[in-house]
């Protein structure tokens, strides 16, 4: 491990790491998945409660989590043996899985984007004319689907194969300015459209009461985790390839920042659409598939405007997709001691073996979704917060591993980790185990 520990590759550049960063938590995530959330529990309400979590409590725990990975300079579960030992660092091996198992389903949704982002070229009658039979028909087709996933996975493979500085950094320094840039069109777009003003009341205006209702700050929270990458690894693993005198606060600063206006330019491109054009935004995770192409029927040019709205898509859920992959590459290449390619290979096998039945069969990508989305994350997210807080030290983090930020981390920090981080994740995780039956049974 020592060895392996001074041979390990580093960010090629800061804008790389923050813009590689920025690709493995944004991704699908934002102009997907938040849309939708954001619609389902409250617009207003629901985007100050996730802005809310993520500045007061991801953030300062995402801090520790790089800072720790930075001074080790390995991944979850090597880290994690150092730190508890043989007997308590075996929980670590959770952390690989997690991504592993999350990817076996995220790519189908990544597929289903790369598809629709050439459909919109040639098929773009057709889906506008009749959005729902098109996605119904498109889905069902089980071996299609299947064909689609595999061609995504081996394009993140590819990419994954060249290593953190040739393949990872370059890919998303390239794709995720291209990704921004395409959002912002599109917001312009979507906000000179006649009747926009009453969706962009429900999406600005929060309703109060609302944040007295839990699960709305339950649904932020699981949001936030997958907005900033907390959770199962993903942070200590990029966090390894940190050169020793980079600015973790300022830079993941600004990677929290990107993403939280990422995730408000995504909801400010999908909600107040659908509601100028009167359409159901509780058509939960179809809604950017089902409904988004019926907004475009009424626009100028709804061939382009489709695809440039899928191919920002496209862009965010590749670079996801390559980081959710490269932290169990990562991960079992440092735990088990293999090489890159042999690593990748089996990774690759596992995944594509594990798509199949998510393909098959809605009722268990819902479960597997649960294991991994729900119960992986917060188990995965509240154990590094009590390590890194009681167990490394959280004072140690602030004020021998993250010397020389240029922002300021006070008692303040120590706090928030300790006493507000903990517990709310600690009850987090409570409440999954709570819902097992209600997915189960």
């Amino acid at each position: 491990m020592a060895e392996q520990t001074q041979e390990r590759e580093v960010w090629g550049s800061r804008i790389g790491f923050i813009l590689s960063t920025i690709g493995m938590a944004f991704g699908l995530g934002a102009i997907w998945r938040f849309p939708y959330v954001a619609a389902e529990s409250g617009g207003g309400a629901f985007i100050l409660a996730f802005t809310i979590i993520t500045v007061f409590i991801v953030l300062p725990a995402s801090w520790a989590e790089i800072a720790f990975a930075r001074k080790l300079r390995t991944s979850p579960v090597a880290a994690y043996h150092k730190v508890l030992g043989p007997k308590l660092g075996k929980i670590s091996w959770v952390f690989p899985f997690i991504p592993l198992g999350l990817n076996m389903y995220y790519l189908i949704v990544v597929a289903w984007t790369m598809a629709y982002t050439l459909f919109s070229l040639y098929c773009g009658p057709e889906i506008t004319a009749d959005s729902v039979g098109f996605f119904q028909s498109f889905t069902g087709n089980r071996i299609g689907v299947f064909a689609w996933v595999v061609f995504t996975l081996l394009v993140i493979a590819v990419v994954c194969l060249k290593g953190i500085k040739n393949g990872v950094e370059k890919f998303c320094k390239f794709c995720i300015p291209l990704h921004f840039i395409i959002l912002f069109a599109l917001v312009i777009r979507v906000l000179t459209l006649p009747g926009i003003e009453e969706g962009l009341m429900m999406f600005a205006k929060p309703d109060m009461s609302m944040l007295l209702d839990p699960s709305v700050w339950a649904r932020a929270m699981g949001m936030a985790l997958f907005a900033v990458g907390l959770g199962p690894g993903y942070l200590i693993v990029y966090g390894s390839y940190l050169p020793k005198k980079s600015d973790i606060p300022m830079d993941f600063f600004t990677i929290t920042w990107w993403n939280l206006f990422g995730c408000i330019m995504s909801g400010l491109v999908v909600i107040p659409a659908v509601v100028a054009f009167g359409l159901d935004l509780q058509s939960g995770p179809n809604l950017t598939f089902v409904t988004m192409p019926y907004v475009f029927a009424q626009m100028p040019m709804p061939g382009l405007v489709a695809f440039l709205f899928f191919f920002a898509m496209l862009l965010g859920g590749l670079s996801a997709a390559i980081g959710i992959m490269e932290n169990s590459v990562t991960t079992f290449s440092d735990g088990l001691g293999w090489s890159r390619k042999k690593t990748l290979l089996a990774v690759v096998i596992i995944t594509v073996l594990g798509s199949i039945p998510c393909i098959w069969s809605d009722a268990f990508l819902a479960k597997l979704d649960y294991l991994v989305g729900d119960l992986g994350y917060t188990f995965t997210a509240m154990f590094s917060v009590i390590v890194l807080s009681w167990v490394v030290g959280i004072k140690k983090i602030r004020t021998e591993w993250m010397d020389g930020s240029s922002i300021p981390l006070g008692k303040w920090f120590d706090i928030l980790c300790k006493y507000v981080a903990v517990p709310i994740f600690i009850f987090l995780f409570i409440q999954s185990l709570m819902n097992i039956p209600k997915v189960f049974f």
